[in-house]
């Protein structure tokens, strides 16, 4: 039986159009397959990398850094950190952090007190350095008649020691003006001005100072004039340091 050659053409056709099909069908499946592989290897290595430059082949490097920070002098920080991946979307991470801080302060204050001992004054041998055995100095006050015209009359002041001094003491004695008067700026002075120093021996207690009083023919009040004493040794201390000469008139 001989079959038509239009029938025979058909069938031809229907068989290449179905294989194009399939042709078409293997290839669009081929292409959705291998991007999708594509976006899994994305997801799978994707997380945290990037595509190294160098060298130039497919791979994957990691991008985790580690920083290492260090305070000087007292504090010192250190941070470590490590990261590993691999293919197979495995992830291990390590982190170690150390700090040390150090404070030191040390500060050191000394006071040494100083003292001036007295010496030995006119007490107990013993007990040289004791106030109550220091020397105790007293100046005594004088009052008298001043004298006629052009004379001069002594005025003589006892300086004491409580006791008899150990060792020598010595005192500044130096006149001042009351209300009677004295300098070169004065008229008619009623006294010579007088200063110096005063030594008690060793084994001494009583020294004098003596100041001359000018008598004159003037009428006038009783008047009065001071010896001060000062700059003591420290082996003695004062009981009364100024005495007050009282000039009487007599005209």
């Amino acid at each position: 039986m001989t079959r038509d050659p239009r029938n025979r053409r058909g069938d031809l056709l229907r068989r290449a159009t179905a294989g194009a099909l399939v042709v078409l069908a293997l290839a669009t499946l081929a292409s959705l397959g291998y991007a999708g592989a594509r976006k899994l290897g994305v997801l799978a290595y994707g997380y945290g990398y990037q595509y190294c430059t160098t060298p130039s082949q497919y791979q994957y490097c990691s991008t985790s850094t580690s920083t290492t920070t260090t305070t000087t002098p007292t504090t010192t920080s250190t941070s470590t950190s490590t990261s590993t991946s691999t293919s197979t979307s495995t992830s291990t991470s390590t982190s170690t952090s150390t700090s040390t801080s150090t404070s030191t302060s040390t500060s050191t204050s000394t006071t040494t007190p100083t003292s001036t001992k007295p010496g030995k004054g006119c007490g107990d041998k013993n007990h040289l350095h004791d106030r109550r055995f220091e020397c105790k100095v007293v100046i005594f006050d004088v009052s008298k008649k001043e004298g006629k015209a052009g004379t001069t009359t002594s005025f003589v002041f006892t300086v004491t020691l409580s006791a008899a001094a150990v060792d020598p003491v010595t005192v500044s004695y130096k006149t001042a003006d009351g209300t009677a008067k004295t300098g070169q700026f004065v008229t008619n002075p009623d006294y010579v001005p007088t200063s110096g120093t005063l030594t008690f021996p060793a084994g001494t207690s009583t020294k004098t100072i003596t100041v001359s009083v000018l008598g004159d023919k003037l009428k006038e009040p009783n008047e009065s004039f001071f010896v001060n004493l000062s700059n003591l040794s420290p082996n003695a201390y004062f009981g009364d340091s100024q005495a007050i000469g009282t000039i009487q008139n007599d005209d």
